[in-house]
């Protein structure tokens, strides 16, 4: 077993909860794969995660936008084993925690058993240098053969976390959770919303008052503007996520690729500054 977690020795390193942390997420291999891999680059210096979605036909969690991205991802011909390629070439020049958003059927594929299958798609995972997967259609209540092997190969599984969540559920969360708390700011998919919404500020002080260690709660889905990410973390998020509003820069600029990185670094580094002043 690989003995780094990047996630871990991250909010190790940092103390946990004394500083804000920035995870965009992005599509892997949109909208090409050259042009993929060279935005990582660009945009590396500015944040402390990344989250990367990995292409799939049906992704229940994901509004028109990150849909868009998928597509736009598997005419640039990605799929898992290409995915995970792509990442090695990112582990070559970034040294932050990776994690991946998928769905179970892509993990339970290619061996005669589930558990044969979750052992060798998470250990080709490990390989690839990801530190952390999302199973966005996976509940707590089905996840322990993914728990197991996660552990087994050192892979935090982070679970979400919604407005609906049942305070049982969320216990039962908060006992199997590693690396972070990911948490659905709003109800419904993905996508840039105009402001911050009340369910938002009622749900992080739910989990907050629930959380008996010190792990970080990220805030996702929703979050479109520098002043979302400040008063998301002054309400006590010590996480921000943001994807739909990244995807959508790039959607703009498809046919302007340096306008495109360009836009791509103020806006994510304008984020990262906005929860700089919001410690």
């Amino acid at each position: 077993m690989n003995d780094t977690n990047r996630i871990l020795d991250l909010f190790n390193e940092k103390n946990s909860l004394e500083e804000k942390y920035f995870m965009p997420f992005l599509v892997c291999g949109d909208p090409s794969i050259e042009q993929f891999i060279s935005m990582v680059k660009k945009i590396a210096p500015y944040i402390d995660l990344l989250e990367l979605g990995v292409p799939f036909s049906d992704p229940i969690a994901d509004g028109p936008t990150i849909q868009e991205a998928n597509m736009r991802a598997f005419e640039a011909g990605i799929n898992t084993k290409v995915a995970l390629d792509i990442i090695k070439k990112i582990r070559t020049f970034f040294t932050k925690p990776i994690v991946i958003l998928t769905y179970y059927n892509i993990l339970i594929q290619g061996s005669e058993t589930i558990e044969s299958s979750l052992d060798n798609t998470l250990r080709r995972f490990k390989e690839s240098g990801i530190d952390g997967i999302v199973i966005a259609d996976l509940p707590i209540e089905e996840a322990g053969l993914a728990l197991k092997y996660c552990k087994k190969h050192n892979i935090s599984l982070i679970f979400l976390i919604a407005p609906t969540t049942t305070d049982d559920r969320l216990e039962k969360i908060l006992k199997e959770a590693i690396g972070f708390i990911y948490l659905i700011s709003i109800l419904g998919v993905t996508g840039a919303r105009e402001k911050v919404a009340q369910i938002t500020k009622e749900t992080i002080k739910r989990v907050k008052e629930k959380i008996k260690t010190r792990i970080p709660v990220f805030l996702g889905f929703g979050i479109s503007k520098p002043e979302h990410a400040s008063a998301v973390a002054e309400l006590g998020a010590d996480g921000i996520i943001i994807g739909s509003a990244i995807i959508d820069i790039i959607k703009r600029n498809l046919s302007n690729f340096s306008k495109m990185e360009q836009e791509l670094v103020e806006f994510i580094s304008s984020i990262k500054n906005a929860i700089k002043r919001s410690n």
